[in-house]
């Protein structure tokens, strides 16, 4: 009885420490803004949302890499906003996020020891109020996943760009309280 009493909280452990390891690629990065949009300007369900991704010229990035994390944050701003119920007039903004670095990391380093081959995806975005085009909110987010072991050799940027692209949208969508 005592040994299969151990034999499940073993278990239960050692499931408790894979789904805390694999949250952090899931994780949402906060953004440190130089302009922070106040309570009463948060992008709402009314709104429309444009998103323009463009690498840094010292980022290496693919179209299709570009196009899929576009989408993702295009995605994530629809979801997002849809919490922020508001009868005010529809609003049309623009974000333009600069991708400053892109690093898919080293899926072998990063199985040999957490820390290195580090996944690193860190963008400047800058959100205007159309058609003005007034600067509404700026600010830098990035995302870093650095665990080893299999679920370091088993995450790919592919799988960190979701939590990147919904800390995007929680930056200028967060709910209203």
């Amino acid at each position: 009885m005592r040994d299969s009493y151990i034999k499940m909280l073993t278990q239960i452990g050692g499931v408790a420490i894979i789904l805390a390891i694999v949250g952090c690629a899931t994780t949402a990065p906060s953004a440190h803004f130089t302009i922070k949009p106040s309570e009463q300007q948060r992008v709402d369900a009314n709104d429309a949302a444009t998103v323009k991704l463009e690498s840094a010229s010292e980022v290496e990035m693919m179209d299709t890499e570009k196009q899929r994390l576009e989408q993702l944050i295009v995605s994530k701003i629809d979801t997002k906003k849809r919490e922020n119920t508001n009868t005010a007039d529809p609003r049309q903004y623009e974000f333009n996020v600069v991708i400053t670095r892109y690093e898919k990391g080293n899926a072998f380093a990063r199985f040999m020891l957490a820390g290195l081959g580090q996944i690193h995806i860190n963008a400047h975005v800058t959100v205007f109020a159309l058609p003005a085009k007034e600067k509404y909110a700026e600010f830098d987010i990035n995302k870093t996943f650095a665990w080893g072991g299999l679920v370091g050799a088993s995450t790919k940027i592919e799988d960190v760009e979701p939590a990147f692209a919904e800390g995007i949208a929680n930056a200028v969508v967060e709910t209203q309280q």
